[in-house]
């Protein structure tokens, strides 16, 4: 089974890379083919808006642009099993997080079939994305877990609507907010990795 990270975070050896990290050490530990992708380090152009372009051209590469997107799109085609993780920010997921969602509308191929503008404009051909498994997660510094539900709610439409993935999990770790800090709550360490094992195994 092959096991993707998604960090959304601008802090290597923050609390999301760590948290990253105990995910995929679990799925390891239960035979999956484990790789972490750092996004802020990675060349992601920021969408134009196009959307049309992508979509309505098979393949899956954007109208615009060439950069580590075309790598990343074909990673999700080909995983099993994706960890999407990031710290909380203005009450939702980064802005670097954003932006990689944003520039995933490649993964659809659709026809133009319809009225541009209303529901029924666009015939569905295609998504190599739907169905795989996903899990969430968020980490922040306040401790009251509400704070982070519109970053789920916004995980959850992108993710389980927008681009039509199996939600299978959630994490949330509250509480954490110097770098490392999360590195502290190991028995919540341990239960992301057991997680990450567990949904490997079935």
């Amino acid at each position: 089974m092959k096991v993707f990270a998604f960090v959304g975070s601008p802090r290597k050896r923050g609390n999301s890379d760590i948290l990253a990290d105990a995910f995929l050490e679990g799925a390891a530990a239960a035979g999956g083919q484990v790789e972490k992708f750092f996004l802020a380090d990675l060349n992601i152009n920021q969408c134009k808006g196009c959307f049309r372009n992508c979509m309505t051209k098979p393949g899956m590469q954007c109208a615009v642009y060439r950069d580590d997107m075309d790598m990343l799109l074909e990673k999700i085609a080909s995983a099993d099993l994706m960890l999407f993780v990031s710290p909380l920010y203005c009450a939702t997921y980064s802005a670097i997080m954003a932006r990689f969602f944003e520039r995933c509308l490649p993964l659809w191929e659709v026809e133009i079939v319809g009225e541009l503008g209303t529901m029924d404009a666009l015939r569905f051909i295609n998504n190599p994305a739907k169905g795989k498994k996903a899990v969430i997660a968020l980490v922040q510094d306040l401790r009251d877990a509400r704070a982070g539900e519109l970053a789920f709610k916004a995980y959850e439409h992108n993710l389980g609507s927008t681009y039509m993935m199996e939600i299978v999990g959630r994490i949330h770790v509250t509480d954490v907010r110097d770098i490392g800090d999360i590195a502290k709550k190991k028995d919540r360490l341990d239960e992301i990795r057991a997680l990450g094992k567990k949904l490997v195994t079935g």
